[in-house]
């Protein structure tokens, strides 16, 4: 048998986490050799996802979300809204498989080894940035959040004719799950995203020149 016990001499006590690398697929050679030649990288948004064609590689619905509750009485409160608005995306996966590979016509990718030191350095390029999230995408049939309990009480109490109190409730009750939630067919993907929200809406991707990114990547070809 093996005993853990706690530690109690005067040594400093370190914690860590293993890192996890992920995958950006890429369709062009070009677009490859431009990054790890000159630093250079395409971020986009979520008003470029709605407007892809592929149905594998956009979603008319993203960032959308549906989120409420039922009170006692019977009826309840819901609200439509529209999530990452002011964010820069960079889509990857966790995982290489021919699917995944066909889905984004890849011929390569970028293996992203430190995705949170990766995404430190994009972030000192992308204008108006204050903070920035990462995490694996979530996967379900719907993207409304039906509350309950404590979480449904304080949403019931939100002040509907104050939007900067349905703002700032709905911030604080779905912790912007939104961002991460994709519909069930998409789950093959593994997706995991990283995320830079900007003082300033979103209306387009662009590329950012990041030399300093390459350190934390390797090079793949299909």
């Amino acid at each position: 048998m093996i005993e853990y016990m706690q530690n109690t001499s005067g040594f400093q006590f370190s914690w860590g986490y293993r890192i996890k690398a992920i995958y950006r697929i890429v369709s062009s050679e070009e677009y490859l050799n431009d990054f790890f030649k000159n630093g250079n990288i395409f971020i986009s948004c979520f008003k470029n996802f709605k407007n892809y064609k592929d149905e594998m590689q956009g979603d008319l619905t993203e960032g959308n979300s549906l989120i409420g509750g039922f009170r006692e009485e019977g009826d309840g409160n819901f609200v439509f809204y529209e999530g990452g608005v002011n964010a820069f995306v960079l889509c990857a996966t966790n995982i290489l498989n021919e699917n995944v590979i066909k889905d984004f016509n890849g011929i390569g990718a970028i293996k992203i080894n430190n995705p949170t030191l990766f995404a430190m350095e994009i972030s000192r390029k992308l204008p108006f940035v204050s903070s920035g999230i990462e995490g694996d995408c979530i996967y379900d049939d719907s993207k409304a959040h039906i509350l309950e309990k404590e979480t449904n009480n304080n949403f019931q109490n939100i002040d509907f004719q104050n939007p900067i109190d349905i703002r700032n409730r709905i911030l604080a009750i779905s912790r912007g799950i939104e961002v991460f939630m994709k519909y069930k067919k998409y789950e093959h993907q593994q997706e995991h995203r990283l995320l830079w929200f900007s003082e300033r809406p979103i209306q387009k991707g662009l590329i950012v020149h990041c030399p300093e990114a390459i350190e934390y990547c390797e090079k793949i070809l299909f």
